[in-house]
């Protein structure tokens, strides 16, 4: 069985996907703060959350700390966006990160964070294709894709090639969204097809075929774990964020100030957070081993991570109106946005 829904010879659409992410990036930086969180992903929410941006630096830990990240590791943040979590794994870990991405413009946001994120000059940032890397053979101790990997395509070229620039022992770390239901409805498959447009993905991944796919690649000891109610409060903030959103970008692209692209991005909240209701998928944590090469997988490291980050800063501070004698009109848009989207976003019993 094919890991994506349908059968399906499908190639990546390298232009689509740096052009989306090149044009939302705004959007980004306005619903997920882009430019202090530089997250493009979904939060982790537990008892002590207490903002989003503290659920989006969440999804970092988790993910380090299912994958078992270490000092002594080399990693590869594939799909590394603007450089977050390979600057979170060189500041928290200490280890060395190689991030790539398509996106020349997301590479030149991380270059220019590095002097100031990573003094010690344990990261690196290039433009590559996850599915046709230029390194050798057995590179990496760890291969990292927090929602990215729903890009490739086939879905297992990106797996692959994460097998060869695997050292002997080495995981892949994946956080994303899977189907879970294989039989849909014409309705489902709408809201499916809707959602998949809105973020340029050709189609999701069947979680599955996944599992079928790493196997035959040859990874073992798949440990994967669902983080759907962690992650549930971000679905909802998504799905809030339309309303106001799909408001102005249709106003905007009437006067020619958002693209086509745009408008359709401000509508992925809505389509993921039905897809959801509807049951067809869930947010789940994978992390598979390469054997060693003698029959056994490499024994499994002890994880120690940072302290938990507590985010106490206030909306006022984090979006101040007033800063050093000039007004800043847009931080009153951004103030009474983040007031509508995180207000009671905790509480698991709200459904918006």
């Amino acid at each position: 069985m094919n890991s994506s829904m349908e059968m399906t010879t499908q190639t990546m659409d390298v232009e689509s996907i740096e052009q989306y992410y090149d044009e939302c990036n705004r959007d980004y930086e306005i619903v997920w703060q882009l430019k202090n969180s530089l997250a493009l992903h979904y939060g982790y929410w537990d008892e002590n959350t207490l903002t989003h941006r503290q659920a989006l630096w969440n999804t970092n830990f988790q993910v380090a700390k299912h994958g078992r990240i270490t000092k002594s590791d080399k990693v590869l943040d594939a799909g590394c966006g603007v450089g977050g979590t390979s600057f979170f794994l060189a500041k928290h870990i200490g280890c060395e990160v190689h991030g790539i991405t398509l996106s020349p413009h997301q590479l030149k946001q991380a270059q220019n964070l590095q002097e100031e994120l990573d003094p010690a000059g344990l990261t690196t940032f290039s433009c590559m294709n996850y599915c046709e890397t230029d390194f050798p053979d057995a590179t990496f101790d760890a291969v990292i894709a927090i929602e990215s990997a729903m890009y490739s395509e086939p879905k297992n070229a990106f797996l692959e090639e994460a097998y060869r620039i695997l050292k002997p022992g080495g995981r892949i770390v994946l956080a994303d969204y899977y189907i879970i239901k294989e039989e849909q409805s014409d309705k489902e498959k709408k809201v499916l097809k809707n959602w998949a447009e809105s973020w340029v993905i050709k189609d999701f991944t069947n979680e599955k075929a996944y599992h079928n796919d790493l196997a035959s690649i040859g990874y073992e000891n798949l440990n994967a774990k669902d983080v759907s109610d962690q992650v549930w409060p971000s679905i909802k903030l998504m799905n809030r964020s339309y309303y106001p959103g799909i408001l102005i970008s249709k106003v905007s692209n009437f006067f020619r100030f958002r693209t086509s692209l745009q408008v359709e991005n401000s509508k992925s909240g809505k389509y993921q957070y039905q897809a959801f209701e509807l049951g067809l998928w869930r947010y789940k944590y994978l992390c598979a081993y390469k054997p060693t090469g003698k029959g056994e997988v490499k024994s499994k490291k002890e994880f120690v991570g940072p302290s938990p980050y507590i985010d106490q800063t206030p909306v006022e501070e984090r979006f101040p109106i007033l800063k050093n004698g000039k007004l800043h009109v847009r931080n009153i848009l951004k103030r009474t946005m983040h007031y509508y989207l995180e207000k009671g976003i905790r509480n698991s019993k709200r459904k918006f």
